[in-house]
């Protein structure tokens, strides 16, 4: 985990703004030029500061991005943290209805499917995480994602799919149907320039972003129930 130096170390004045003027400007580089192609120098001087100054509270390049890493999902805790709290929530609950499942579910990945867009910093953040969901961050990036976000997220969502199923939630189809569900945002991050030609968009703004969201959603929806009655039907 990158280390964080307070002010009170000494040796540079307003620490906290320094160190997150530079996490943003790494957030830009690495966005756009991956890990490999941004230097710590250029990140340095796309934040104003010296190298010293980088070296001081992140000591290399491979903290920075891990900086960066946990700087984002600070960034998505604070909008995932009430919808996955209320979906455990339910779930703990016996009397819990599949409905109930249901929409603690939709409130739940509602959250992943605009994060990005959402924020002041869409740009850096969205090429940023699309490197990263690709496996192209330095050793250690993918198990601090995992033990920070897809641990708890995927315990929950694969517990609600068990449950409308019937089947256990680590049963490989419980897997693969979360996985599936789960990822259907990702693609108008990754795939950005194939939704946009598909859509004839020229940007994805505020209001289509609201969109994609409420028509994944309902899509969601509608398979959630799907499986709810091959479940009922008894062919699962």
């Amino acid at each position: 985990m990158a280390r964080h130096k307070p002010t009170a170390e000494g040796g540079y004045q307003r620490g906290e703004e320094t160190r997150a003027r530079i996490i943003d400007s790494a957030l830009k580089l690495f966005g756009e030029r991956g890990f490999e192609g941004a230097s710590t120098r250029e990140i340095a001087m796309e934040a104003g500061v010296n190298a010293p100054a980088l070296q001081y509270y992140f000591d290399n390049k491979e903290g920075v991005y891990l900086a960066c890493v946990e700087y984002i999902l600070d960034r998505i805790w604070e909008q995932l943290a009430s919808p996955v709290e209320y979906a455990e929530q339910v779930l703990a609950d016996p009397r819990c209805s599949d409905e109930q499942l249901i929409d603690a579910y939709l409130a739940l990945i509602g959250g992943f499917i605009g994060f990005i867009h959402d924020t002041p910093s869409a740009q850096p953040w969205r090429l940023f995480m699309a490197r990263e969901q690709a496996g192209l961050g330095p050793p250690g990036t993918a198990e601090l994602m995992r033990s920070r976000l897809h641990q708890r997220t995927g315990a929950v969502t694969t517990a609600i799919v068990g449950h409308l199923t019937g089947l256990p939630a680590d049963d490989e189809r419980t897997l693969i149907r979360t996985f599936a569900i789960n990822s259907q945002g990702i693609v108008f991050r990754v795939l950005r320039t194939q939704v946009l030609g598909v859509l004839g968009w020229d940007n994805i703004d505020q209001t289509r972003v609201e969109s994609v969201r409420l028509v994944l959603l309902g899509q969601t929806r509608l398979t959630l129930r799907a499986l709810i009655l091959e479940r009922d039907a008894g062919r699962l």
